[in-house]
């Protein structure tokens, strides 16, 4: 018998409630269509949904922004891959009852279809694109052309609580049976050559696949400048599950590391790594790391934030790497030589692209147009696609693990033949060691920005404005406030700064 949750049903308010105990936690909800009752925790990474914020007819989950729908728990937006489980409820007395039987989700029949869809990669927007694919009743064939071997797995985790302590790879994989699950045949590559005219891809060994659609999703490759030196070993990329279990397996507490470069993923990992034990050193060439994101008054903070912890910066450029056959030190333009034990190089990414037979746009990707199509029968997703970003009014070409899901979910669609353009809002978040940073839509740039709350004290929410309008907002805490700005955002575009009162 299923496990069942009680409560007096008019004590149950207007909007959400959690009741339940243990595994027995239920999410009930209630507005003038009645009461609901959904899984209480994100199928993401488990958030309690009771503290995240009903928007209108949707649900925000209050760690990372997956998006449902309240009325049946459909999924919105990721990063979530799966609708909310539904239970059903009874009445008896003043009481009501759910019982944690799910209810059987509303999925479309897969449908009998001779095509082919070809997806060049297995990353975010691959297994978005996948799932989406599954979900809404695609009965055709599904080739996936890996550049890793195994299953995916979930690459923002690489430079955050994977390198706090021994790990396993198996932590990070998103599903151990997914292709499987899903009917997925994959073919390891890389790509050697992706001709968009002919949707044909062709591979390392020769082989040619041809699809009756093509997803492009290659995503990035980590950059590494080419400093003399960097062949000595002990020196570190973080891009692929690889590196993190080859960083990780090097990173003894005690050791001393070099993070050359102050972007996330290096302040990340010099964060997490300071915690395991390790004395981490950020060499950046700018003075203040995420200014250029950011703003100066939220990049002293976060940098100050990091310091309390441990993590010493050196603003400066690297001339070499120093070592016999184990890198020893890196030297400085200036001449200062810090010696290390580790190396891990952050110095960016680059955009998979050069075996596409296309023209490349100015920031090193794809340009496709509004509905993120390159050629007919053929899109691009993720880290590669310089596409329109409609709040923005600009060609932008966005690094997100959840904008790479957002357009794999797009493109699923419209290889299925639904045509619209995209439209929906970039968020991502970053973990600076204990405090959560949340950024939503995209301002390249910026006429000036409006806090509110103290950046000093990491509690602030920052608005982006250009032109009369927040195009993205930056936030430490202020959770709900941030939960609105990426609603309204992403369901009726930029506000204007007087709506932000």
């Amino acid at each position: 018998m299923a496990a069942e949750a009680r409560a007096i049903e008019a004590d149950i308010p207007m909007g959400m409630t959690q009741i339940g105990e243990g595994d027995a936690k239920v999410l009930l909800v209630r507005d003038a269509n009645g009461l609901r009752a959904f899984q209480a925790t994100c199928p993401h990474y488990g958030a309690p949904l009771a503290k995240g914020e009903i928007c209108g007819h949707t649900l925000y989950c209050p760690w990372h922004k997956a998006a449902f729908d309240i009325g049946d728990g459909a999924l919105v937006a990721p990063p979530a891959l799966n609708a909310l489980a539904q239970y059903p409820i009874r009445t008896e007395g003043e009481s009501i009852v759910v019982s944690l039987e799910p209810m059987a989700a509303a999925k479309p029949s897969a449908r009998a279809d001779s095509r082919t869809f070809v997806i060049v990669g297995t990353g975010a927007a691959a297994v978005a694109a996948v799932t989406t694919l599954r979900d809404e009743g695609f009965g055709g064939k599904i080739v996936a052309i890996a550049r890793e071997a195994g299953e995916p797995y979930d690459r923002p985790k690489l430079s955050k609580n994977f390198l706090a302590k021994q790990t396993p790879a198996s932590a990070v994989v998103l599903d151990k049976n997914f292709f499987a699950d899903h009917g997925v045949e994959v073919r390891m590559g890389p790509a050697k050559r992706i001709d968009p005219k002919t949707r044909t891809v062709t591979l390392a060994n020769g082989t040619e696949i041809v699809g009756d659609a093509l997803l492009i999703a290659t995503g990035s490759k980590a950059v590494v400048p080419p400093f003399a030196g960097r062949d000595l070993s002990n020196i570190f990329t973080l891009r692929s599950l690889d590196d993190a279990v080859a960083l990780s397996a090097a990173a003894q507490p005690g050791a001393t590391i070099a993070v050359i470069g102050g972007g996330f993923i290096g302040l990340e990992a010099a964060a997490f790594l300071t915690k395991r034990g390790l004395s981490a050193t950020v060499v950046s060439p700018e003075p203040l790391p995420l200014a250029t994101r950011f703003g100066d008054d939220v990049a002293a903070a976060i940098k100050i934030h990091h310091e309390g912890t441990g993590v010493r910066f050196v603003h400066g450029k690297v001339a070499k790497f120093e070592g016999e056959i184990s890198v020893s030190g890196v030297r400085l333009e200036g001449g200062e030589v810090l010696d290390t034990d580790l190396v891990l190089i952050g110095a960016g990414a680059a955009p998979e692209v050069d075996v596409v037979d296309a023209p490349k746009h100015a920031s090193g990707g794809l340009e496709v147009d509004a509905m993120l199509k390159l050629a007919p029968g053929v899109w691009v997703a993720g880290d590669i696609a310089a596409f329109p970003e409609a709040h923005s009014g600009t060609v932008a070409r966005i690094e997100h693990w959840r904008l790479a899901q957002q357009h794999g979910r797009h493109a699923a669609r419209a290889m299925m033949g639904h045509e619209a353009p995209f439209r929906e809002a970039p968020f991502f978040w970053s973990n600076q060691g204990d405090k959560r940073l949340d950024y939503a839509g995209y301002a390249p740039d910026w006429e000036r920005i409006e806090i509110k709350g103290e950046t000093a004290k990491l509690d602030f929410i920052a608005y982006y404005i250009r032109g009369g309008k927040a195009l993205a907002a930056c936030a430490i805490g202020h959770n709900p406030e941030m939960i609105r700005y990426l609603d309204r955002l992403a369901t009726d575009g930029p506000p204007t700064a007087e709506m932000l009162a």
